[in-house]
């Protein structure tokens, strides 16, 4: 684990391996071993989103069906879709579908505790468990930096009877993904995982490089909300309450993990529901529908009120697939220039993307 992923600089920061070795710690965004371990590949190995993955295992387990690649995974549906509360959309990033979700999907039962990721007032993100519409909204909102979510998840203190929602990015979400298809005797409750949600994501910031660099422009402790503006403009607006500072993102760029170059997935594959922004309408979200339990929410969070959608346009529906299908192609040549496509975790997916991105297979 610590020669393949953590001294290479691949750690996605997920927090599946915290608390589950008594070696590893997290500590200002990063993922720390305290000690050698003598266990060659334990279950941080197992877990990590940055080892080698068996897609089509993980993919029966989660879905119940045979692994088909895709530009961004198995899906039933895509829309648009807002909150219509405004207390979530003013909290919450963009129209706020993902809190109101999973604050719906609490008060009807359906899980009885959601892991979220909350940010302190130093933006150091961690994970929580959130019963109440209380905690769901102190949660709301984007960061952009990673954070140990899945930390909250192996050190919950959980009965046999709770029901578990889960909120991650891309990374998390597998990671969730191989604990519930490993093998190895379970230390959490997995199989309690009712609802997982994920975000889209393009890529997730180190922490002590990005607060430096805001250090340095204002008082992050005066910091209530950083936004992403869509493309063409890209970007970042941190908003004080008094001001809004505009950073252009190339300027940001340099604090993306290296960890994110080589990850493939920006939807989220192995959720229920993914949730991301929609190109060209600022207070809408891209809803995908991707599990029977997914739909089973959309459904009856729209019948209560608390969601308002309509139909993504034709257009917006093949830029998100266009955009899915670019990251993996920036994963497969990163994996590429480190040498290690044929070893990472994209080697079942590599002769595909190949064709579907060149015209000539070998390119």
């Amino acid at each position: 684990m610590y020669e393949r992923v953590v001294a290479k600089g691949l750690c996605a920061a997920c927090g599946a391996c915290v608390s589950l070795c008594p070696y590893l710690r997290s500590f200002q965004g990063r993922i720390v071993p305290l000690n050698p371990c003598d266990i060659f590949e334990g279950r941080c190995f197992a877990y990590c989103p940055r080892t080698e993955v068996d897609l089509k295992h993980i993919h029966k387990e989660v879905f119940q069906r045979e692994y088909e690649l895709t530009e961004m995974g198995l899906f039933r549906r895509v829309l648009m879709g807002r909150a219509r509360d405004r207390t979530f959309r003013k909290r919450a990033q963009t129209g706020g579908v993902v809190s109101s979700l999973m604050d719906f999907a609490l008060k009807a039962g359906m899980i009885s505790a959601a892991i979220l990721t909350r940010r302190g007032q130093d933006h150091l993100p961690q994970g929580v468990v959130a019963r109440t519409q209380k905690e769901v909204l102190a949660c709301a909102g984007s960061g952009y930096v990673a954070g140990p979510t899945l930390q909250a998840f192996n050190e919950g203190d959980w009965t046999p009877e709770d029901q578990i929602g889960v909120v991650g990015l891309p990374c998390q979400v597998l990671a969730l993904g191989r604990m519930r298809a490993s093998d190895l005797e379970k230390r959490t409750p997995v199989d309690q995982v009712g609802l997982v949600m994920g975000l889209f994501c393009t890529w997730a910031l180190d922490y002590e490089p990005f607060l430096a660099f805001l250090r340095e422009r204002l008082d992050v402790f005066q910091i209530e909300k950083l936004d992403i503006t869509p493309p063409p403009e890209r970007i970042l607006k941190v908003n004080t309450g008094t001001e809004t500072l505009e950073i252009p993102l190339d300027e940001i760029r340099p604090f993306i993990r290296p960890s994110c170059q080589v990850c493939a997935d920006m939807t989220a594959e192995f959720s229920d529901l993914s949730v991301g922004t929609v190109e060209g309408e600022s207070e809408w979200n891209t809803v995908v529908v991707r599990t029977e339990r997914g739909e089973e929410l959309l459904s009856l969070a729209q019948k209560a009120g608390v969601i308002e959608t309509k139909p993504l346009p034709e257009e917006n529906l093949a830029h998100l697939l266009e955009a899915s299908l670019l990251k993996k192609r920036r994963a497969l040549e990163a994996l590429r220039e480190r040498g290690e496509l044929e070893k990472g975790y994209l080697k079942d997916a590599s002769r595909w993307i190949r064709n579907k991105l060149f015209s000539d297979p070998q390119g």
